[in-house]
């Protein structure tokens, strides 16, 4: 039960950061293109990968945590279907070449950044896997 909780309540606070990024963004920058759902994801792409290489392979966390940060704040935090449905009224709105560029932007922004994710991630967990080793920590 406890796990269920930390993983709503995750969920909660994942589901309203987006909110204010896509509100704060939309703002900021307009509703033409929908630049705070990409921001969005993207930046869920690279912390998910980093926290699943770095933070998450730590013994230290409790896994109720990891779940609930993994699961709960970062799925409720990014949105594949907010993305497709966007990419969708772009290209039925006569938008082809932004809905293009979105779903592109997506696609090949959100790899190279899990990647930078993941090598920063595996970096810094085996310079802090040497120092407990060395008795640094």
């Amino acid at each position: 039960m406890k796990r269920f909780l930390m993983i709503g309540t995750a969920g909660v606070l994942g589901a309203l950061c987006r909110y204010f990024v896509g509100m704060g963004v939309g703002a900021f920058w307009g509703a033409d293109f929908p630049l705070g759902t990409l921001l969005v994801n993207l930046s869920g792409c690279f912390v998910l990968a980093y926290l699943t290489t770095y933070l998450f392979r730590l013994t230290i966390l409790n896994t109720d945590l990891v779940v609930a940060i993994g699961t709960g704040f970062l799925g409720a935090y990014t949105t594949f279907s907010t993305f497709t449905l966007e990419a969708v009224r772009l290209f039925e709105s006569g938008h082809a070449i932004s809905a293009v560029t979105y779903v592109g932007l997506s696609f090949l922004a959100g790899n190279l950044l899990a990647w930078l994710g993941f090598r920063l991630g595996e970096r810094r967990f085996v310079r802090k896997r040497e120092a407990v080793k060395e008795g640094d920590v």
